[in-house]
């Protein structure tokens, strides 16, 4: 998960740093991004011990996964359906994320931060949705920087767990 997240944020400041210049190559750097976050998601959820933690990190890599080859194989027809899809996906990656920060950050110091990954993406979502005219390209690397920021948080969370747990004496 912590390799995910760090694809993300790398993928994320790729694509912020010439998102007007080159929307398509942008597009590519995101869509390759988002793919890569998939497959290591989707190692994490092959991974995961429990079925709330699988389903959390595979609904990321699905949506990670989709919204990726959607921006590496182009818009359906004329574009319509890919501002869809990928609100539609902006706004289900969120939800995962708000999830997972309810369900496996509970009482964690970073909680609030995964909840505000999660806002973003559904912000970004109904941005899209709503057909403002923002930079495709600004806003893909803002929802990898959120993504990549609520991964790392998540796998830090994770790890601590992990570590707590290690140290609890065994019953007798």
């Amino acid at each position: 998960m912590m390799a995910a997240g760090l694809v993300a944020l790398l993928g994320g400041l790729l694509a912020l740093v010439n998102p007007a210049e080159a929307t398509v190559t942008t597009a590519t750097l995101a869509g390759g991004s988002l793919v890569l976050v998939a497959l290591l998601q989707g190692w994490a959820t092959y991974r995961a011990l429990t079925l709330g933690a699988r389903l959390r990190a595979g609904a990321i890599a699905l949506a990670a996964g989709f919204l990726g080859l959607s921006m590496l194989f182009g818009p359906f027809g004329d574009g319509t359906i890919m501002r869809w899809l990928v609100g539609l996906l902006l706004l289900a990656s969120g939800a995962s994320k708000a999830w997972a920060g309810f369900s496996a950050m509970k009482n964690a110091a970073n909680q609030a931060l995964v909840y505000g990954t999660g806002a973003i993406s559904i912000l970004m979502g109904a941005v899209i949705l709503f057909g403002l005219n923002l930079n495709f390209g600004l806003l893909l690397g803002v929802e990898l920087l959120a993504s990549g920021l609520a991964l790392v948080l998540l796998a830090m969370q994770r790890r601590s767990a992990a570590h707590e747990a290690a140290k609890a004496p065994e019953p007798s």
